[in-house]
């Protein structure tokens, strides 16, 4: 994502999206990915815009399907995604660092949330449809690499299917997917040692204010972590954090909350996390 797409958050509309990079062209049929849908989410039921389809006999194709009362679209590109796909922007992704060079594809599939969620429960309900359906095709086809629009997030094929592994629980979320941790070196040392702030990027899709971090002497990894399960932790509960209260636990690391308007990182509500005492 680029800086003028940062720049333009706060007036772009969720998009639920998401695709995967192959190494080939490749064609699926709604037999096999119905298959495989199966064995993530036995209790979904895989049809086309009309409904479930139980009949074996019917292929409807995959590019109108529904799942679980949410309607998708699939469209199978024997092209490279767009060149902006591969793009980290001004920030570093953790997860896979060297992406625009490794991530070479020959052809992609997307696949896309119709209709806008009313609430947070819709949003979530949505979110874990797409991921489905994306994760049933990566075990399928040769995937190089999987990204979520909303959170300008790309992640490795094989990264992919490990977080997506209990997607089709019915509570199933798929967190280090569906939000970015973005970092950055802070500007002064504090006790002789260099600071780091951390921001997320997904979470105001789902009602939630981002995550962002106010420099402090933290390990990367310890941000990174920290901000993955106070995310899951938000989405799994529908709390909200709220302004002025402690987070953490005390004698390790604890954070007090602010609210914003916008952060440092993106341009919109954020709740901001200030370390009151190093672990």
């Amino acid at each position: 994502m680029s800086e003028a797409d940062m720049t333009n958050l706060e007036t772009q509309k969720p998009q639920f999206t998401a695709a995967l990079l192959l190494e080939k062209p490749v064609k699926l049929s709604f037999s096999q990915l119905q298959a495989e849908v199966k064995r993530l989410a036995p209790q979904s039921l895989l049809g086309d815009w009309d409904g479930p389809i139980t009949d074996p006999a019917v292929d409807p194709g995959i590019e109108m399907l529904s799942i679980d009362g949410e309607k998708l679209s699939v469209l199978v590109v024997d092209a490279p995604a767009p060149a902006g796909v591969l793009e980290a922007g001004p920030f570093l992704n953790p997860l896979w660092p060297n992406a625009e060079t490794e991530a070479a594809h020959k052809a992609h599939i997307v696949i896309v949330g119709l209709q806008d969620p009313t609430d947070r429960d819709a949003a979530l309900a949505k979110a874990r449809a797409v991921t489905l359906i994306a994760a049933a095709i990566a075990r399928l086809v040769p995937a190089v690499g999987a990204t979520w629009a909303d959170a300008a997030n790309l992640v490795r094929a094989s990264a992919f299917v490990e977080m997506t592994k209990d997607i089709g629980q019915p509570d199933g979320n798929a967190v280090p997917f569906w939000v970015r941790i973005m970092l950055a070196k802070g500007e002064a040392k504090l006790f002789g040692k260099p600071t780091m702030s951390a921001a997320t990027l997904g979470l105001r899709i789902f009602g939630s204010r981002e995550l962002e971090y106010a420099p402090a002497a933290l390990d990367p990894g310890f941000l990174i972590q920290h901000a993955y399960s106070i995310a899951e932790y938000l989405l799994t509960s529908g709390r909200r954090l709220a302004d002025g209260e402690t987070l953490g636990v005390e004698g390790e690391a604890e954070f007090t909350i602010s609210h914003a308007d916008a952060g440092d990182f993106v341009p919109v509500p954020v709740a901001r996390l200030a370390l009151r005492s190093s672990r």
